[in-house]
């Protein structure tokens, strides 16, 4: 155990040096970027730097030409992700339900999407669009972090599926997939933990082997697809009382044929069950005046209708 121990703290203290070189680096007169393009989460930090090089495998030279392309499409899309966002969910502020929900046991940052919550085919929305949604999501995510003391890697989130209302309709297409999630490893590396798929059946499991290669193999190991005998059980142990059961009672209501009102409309407040979140999270994060820390909610509940 010693052994392994030193082994442990020798990996970090080397990825440490290594942060530290490619900060050195992207600051030296030679690399033609602006700080602004190294904040993440609204701040500079180690953890920008860490998450480069964890998504360049700790290579130097890779995780600076993924700085530099990052910085690009920035310099590029950047300033449109905004109003892309604003006329996209004022028009339709259900188009895509992936939202964050509440926190896991440790503090991280939990998302929530569910097939049956969409108000379009995905796939009938622009790249560009599907990249701002995302963007947003991760960003705002990273700026609500629980941990009193994160790390360098500890704003990363866990995404729950919800498969409920699953249609073979609702995949993107092949290039779309594969250009959203190349963009979002550029512009938010390494943001997710772990991603707990439910409610799914042997559509759901061909759809992936489908598309599973698409991906490179250390986000698909993130897959974790948990059966309906022990979604319970897994639940419990990974979130606290409050998200546990506002899950609970969002997974039994979306499963619902047709989808009630309410459930439709996620965005917004609901007397008896509220779509937008847990109550921690929605108390802190969404309810208050002015946002805590930066952070702002789903598109959704910010442009759509009160």
């Amino acid at each position: 155990m010693a052994d392994q121990a030193a082994i442990l703290e020798q990996i970090k203290s080397t990825q440490r040096t290594m942060v530290k070189e490619l900060r050195d680096a992207v600051k030296s007169p030679s690399f033609n970027i602006p700080k602004p393009a190294l904040i993440m989460f609204g701040k500079e930090s180690s953890e920008g730097y860490w998450r480069y090089l964890e998504q360049s495998g700790w290579d130097l030279e890779s995780a600076i030409r993924l700085l530099q392309s990052a910085y690009e499409w920035q310099t590029k899309m950047g300033p449109a992700v905004a109003g892309i966002l604003k006329d996209t969910f004022t028009a339709m502020p259900g188009c895509i339900s992936l939202r964050q929900v509440g926190f896991d046991k440790t503090g991280r940052p939990v998302l929530y999407y569910c097939f049956a919550q969409n108000h379009v085919d995905p796939s009938s929305l622009t790249v560009d669009v599907l990249i701002a949604h995302f963007a947003h999501i991760a960003e705002n995510a990273g700026k609500s972090n629980l941990q009193a003391n994160a790390d360098d890697v500890g704003r990363k989130s866990v995404l729950l599926v919800d498969c409920s209302g699953f249609s073979q309709n609702y995949l993107l297409k092949p290039d779309m997939l594969l250009k959203v999630y190349q963009t979002l490893c550029l512009i938010y590396p390494c943001v997710l933990e772990s991603v707990m798929v439910l409610n799914y059946g042997q559509e759901v499991l061909n759809s992936w082997r489908s598309v599973k290669d698409s991906f490179d193999g250390s986000f698909g190991s993130k897959f974790r697809f948990v059966p309906n005998t022990t979604a319970a059980a897994t639940l419990s142990e990974e979130f606290g009382l409050e998200l546990c059961q506002w899950l609970q009672a969002e997974l039994k209501l979306n499963k619902d044929t047709p989808l009630s009102a309410s459930q439709r409309a996620f965005y917004k407040k609901n007397a008896s069950h509220d779509p937008r979140g847990d109550p921690i999270y929605v108390s802190k994060y969404v309810d208050r005046n002015g946002y805590v820390e930066g952070h702002k909610p789903h598109a959704g509940i910010l442009f759509g209708p009160k």
